[in-house]
């Protein structure tokens, strides 16, 4: 098996033709080898403005209900959250496993999904598959996250893929090697983690193409619809939907989901002319990913290529979240945090290998790109960490429209957390001109209930 660290991963077939010969192993780079370092993120510029019949589609408005997905950030990534025991047990010289066989679905009852929340670490963890209506309705099929029967998952780090995504790459395989317009999945029983969030953005941005994500997929009072339609990202709490609303909703996923949408962008506006309640928070929050590509920029990866990409992304991301845990810790022991560290370095450098064949002429600084997605969205100095927890942030996203090598700035580890954090809280009176909602209003402050307490929490 090759190594994070080597430029071809291991492969269990070659479903698109060989794989090339490996290159030497080169040095990661300073940035690389800084998790913390920043990356100024691209905003798109407003949308052209339309007239007519298209002019109807109507403005987003924000839900009055508090952010739920912001409340399950904190409670997974904070010291002694959901995502510390998985951390905690990282190891940087585990090889990068990527399988390209067909998922192997089980069927899944009420009781099954009841068992992975009642038991987090023994009943099989969250449970993913195709949307339906009625989930699990008379007969749903679906992949439990810790299903040791099979070895068709892919696996780095000591950890596996998570089911979301296991999920889109069976889509791609299924697909001649391609994303579909719309690679749509259904959760049961958890709420989604940031790093599934974080992945969808950074595919479907470069791609062009839809991820959308229905989560707690068996209760119709709970959970979120999330809409990531190209470089646009509408998440609908269903705490704040009426049972018309959640209906609707469901039959737009189920539509995507069957190929009657022709566009990313046609998804997108059928969400907003059902005037759903958008959670603005947790729209600005993942929209201000400083680690997120041009738009459309790699509408051509296919194949082994986007599988790699896929896998790069979803790996770098979820050490950028689980890795916070263990390091916003002070009572964690050094070898651990310094197994975060490795893990990082090894993942950003595999990210570098997966995304530069493809972005050849769009002047990306790709190690300082990588250095992002392998440092999560929030602080995670732990006093910093902690003052923005209890306090709230406002997060922004710059209007500059090229990620160019003179807007990436390296943040050394050892950076003062005073320094960090005047960046964090930088405040933008810019609005999305499409969507009516100003990003600067958005708060990471935790919301004041339980729904995101450990029996929601994905291990």
């Amino acid at each position: 098996m090759g190594r994070w660290s080597t430029p071809e991963p291991v492969m269990n077939t070659r479903r698109w033709g060989k794989a090339g010969v490996a290159k030497p192993a080169t040095k990661p780079t300073d940035a690389a080898s800084h998790p913390n370092t920043l990356l100024e993120s691209y905003l798109p510029p407003p949308p052209v403005a339309v007239h007519g019949k298209a002019q109807a589609h109507q403005q987003q408005r924000a839900a009055s209900c508090k952010s739920f997905i912001v409340q399950h950030y904190h409670s997974t990534g904070c010291a002694g959250g959901a995502f510390c025991h998985r951390a905690a047990m990282l190891d940087p010289a585990k090889d990068l496993f990527l399988c390209t066989q067909p998922r192997e679905y089980r069927a899944t009852t009420l009781r099954d999904i009841q068992i992975s929340r009642e038991d987090k670490r023994r009943g099989g963890g969250p449970r993913v598959g195709p949307f339906q209506p009625s989930i699990p309705g008379h007969h749903w099929e679906a992949l439990p996250k810790y299903d040791f029967t099979t070895r068709n998952r892919s696996c780095a780090f000591n950890e596996r893929m998570h089911v979301e995504w296991e999920n889109h790459v069976d889509h791609v395989l299924k697909n001649g090697g391609e994303l579909p317009t719309a690679s749509v999945v259904a959760k049961a029983g958890f709420r989604s983690c940031a790093p599934c969030c974080r992945d969808m953005l950074a595919l479907a941005q470069p791609t062009g193409k839809t991820f959308i994500m229905v989560d707690c997929a068996e209760d119709n009072g709970r959970g979120t619809f999330h809409f990531v339609t190209g470089d646009k990202y509408l998440p609908v709490p269903k705490e704040a939907c009426c049972p018309d609303e959640v209906n609707a909703l469901k039959k737009l996923v189920a539509d995507a989901q069957d190929n009657k949408y022709t566009s990313s962008q046609a998804i997108h506006h059928a969400v907003l002319d059902l005037e759903v309640p958008i959670d603005v928070d947790a729209q600005a929050l993942y929209l201000g990913d400083r680690a997120i590509l041009p738009p459309n920029c790699a509408t051509g990866l296919r194949g082994t290529a986007l599988l790699k990409v896929l896998h790069a992304e979803h790996f770098a991301r979820l050490l950028a979240e689980y890795g916070a845990s263990i390091l916003r810790d002070i009572a964690r022991p050094p070898s651990q945090q310094e197994a975060v560290r490795q893990c990082r370095a090894h993942a950003a450098k595999a990210l570098v290998t997966a995304w530069q064949p493809h972005l050849v002429g769009f002047g990306v600084d790709l190690e300082a790109y990588a250095a992002a997605a392998v440092a999560p969205l929030l602080p995670e100095e732990p006093l910093e960490y902690e003052r923005l927890k209890r306090h709230g942030i406002r997060r922004t996203r710059p209007t500059d429209a090229n990620l160019t090598a003179d807007r990436l700035q390296a943040v050394d580890e050892n950076t003062e957390s005073a320094v960090v954090g005047a960046r964090a809280v930088e405040t933008c009176q810019r609005k999305i001109c499409e969507d009516n909602i100003s990003l600067a209003d958005a708060s990471t402050v935790v919301p004041d209930d339980d729904t995101s307490s450990s029996d929601c929490m994905d291990i």
